[in-house]
């Protein structure tokens, strides 16, 4: 098994010369900022991060795919692409040249984000585009980094999605932990499941860190993981840190403890092509509900289909230009369990109760073209389809999608 050992996973909150370019002023303990920094509290849209530690393993389609099917389904998206070393994802929406990019906002071409939006040919759906050909361009320091959060905080409209660069740097970590839900993209060879795993627990390193360092008597805690001297200790688990910050600080440990609970990350397995897949999925849940206390969920299993690396070489998402295919019906699983998490008239606690039997049941009978834990089956969609009246109309053409 991959996961069997810690010391296989290296924090690498370090690479890309993230260390020189990420100081953060000290706040005083009175006042702690919250690390996960989620934009929830300012803006009642959704912020979806779509990263993992790899590239090519189809991070910016999935982002685009997603980005695309939502607005098709009425919804008001904005995609921003902050793989800034790698900014592609212009392309799988057909926009082939952009007229302005972050290096406009960021150079203070212009005065907001509103000004170098791009439109698409997707109704509903603004698009946020990168150059990387300058020398440096995801070395962002932190006084940039929070200056395109604090304007993303202002964009206005339902999903707001994210799509990052395949490393583990402290920005691309930041802009991770910047989302509500955080999508975590593997293919299915091991050394890619195992930098999909090493990314997640890097993510939390990060979450720790960044939380220990508001506090004066939980800063050498902080250094630990900033060092990786706390990955070299023996048998220091997360476990007798939890323990250690509640001796030291109370009210700080039940602050982490309730931002620790909704730290919401969800895995996509791409380009399956047996169970075995999945399963491996399952393992690296197990191992990060034991390691690091997560529950992580498999949002979809997007299938392999040549398909997908076709419509990519026409600069259309493969929803719109193979609707019917498997990847995309698995696509449209995982918008339905989106759309549903964003509806407040029933929470997704709500529907796992209620599922899941029906989820246990199916499991022994989907086959890799349908598997999935948390996108939703087309049995589910029909089970509360009365009971979420403002998606019904969404949750109909998923459904006209799915069972043909």
């Amino acid at each position: 098994m991959i996961f069997s050992h810690d010391s296989d996973v290296r924090t690498g909150i370090e690479e890309s010369g993230a260390r020189e370019n990420t100081e953060e002023p000290h706040q005083p303990e009175a006042s702690p900022i919250n690390p996960e920094a989620s934009a929830t509290a300012m803006s009642d849209k959704t912020i979806i991060a779509v990263g993992g530690a790899k590239g090519g393993v189809g991070k910016s389609a999935l982002a685009a795919n997603l980005a695309v099917g939502l607005s098709l389904l009425g919804q008001q998206v904005v995609l921003a692409d902050l793989d800034l070393g790698g900014a592609d994802v212009h392309l799988y929406l057909g926009v082939k040249s952009l007229i302005k990019t972050w290096n406009d906002f960021l150079d203070k071409k212009v005065d907001s984000l509103e000004e170098i939006v791009t439109p698409t040919a997707f109704e509903g759906l603004k698009l946020i585009g990168g150059d990387s050909s300058r020398l440096g361009s995801e070395n962002l320091p932190y006084a940039q980094k929070r200056k395109i959060m604090r304007h993303l905080q202002e964009i206005k409209g339902d999903f707001l999605i994210l799509d990052l660069g395949g490393n583990s740097s402290y920005n691309v970590l930041d802009f991770f932990l910047f989302a509500d839900h955080k999508i975590v993209i593997s293919g299915t060879e091991p050394a890619s499941i195992l930098d999909s795993y090493s990314f997640i627990k890097v993510s939390v390193y990060r979450f720790l860190e960044r939380f220990f360092s508001e506090y004066d008597s939980l800063k050498d805690l902080a250094l630990k993981f900033k060092n990786d001297s706390w990955g070299q200790s023996n048998g220091l688990s997360l476990d007798h840190i939890f323990k250690e910050v509640r001796e030291r600080n109370e009210a700080a440990y039940h602050k982490m403890m309730k931002s620790y609970e909704q730290f919401h990350v969800s895995l996509v397995v791409n380009m399956a092509e047996n169970r075995k897949d999945l399963q491996i999925a399952e393992s690296m849940q197990r191992v990060l509900k034991e390691k690091c206390f997560l529950n992580v969920g498999v949002l979809g299993t997007i299938p392999f289909d040549k398909l997908a690396r076709r419509a990519a070489r026409s600069f259309t998402p493969i929803i719109v230009e193979y609707p019917r295919c498997q990847p995309s019906k698995a696509i449209h699983q995982m918008l339905a369990a989106l759309l549903l998490e964003r509806d407040q008239s029933l929470s997704h606690a709500d529907l796992l109760q209620k599922t899941n039997q029906m989820r246990s049941e199916a499991k022994d009978r989907i086959s890799s073209e349908t598997m999935t834990l948390d996108g939703l089956t087309i049995s589910q969609i029909n089970e509360i389809y009365d009971r979420v009246p403002r998606l019904r109309q969404s949750f109909q053409k998923i459904l006209n999608i799915m069972t043909t």
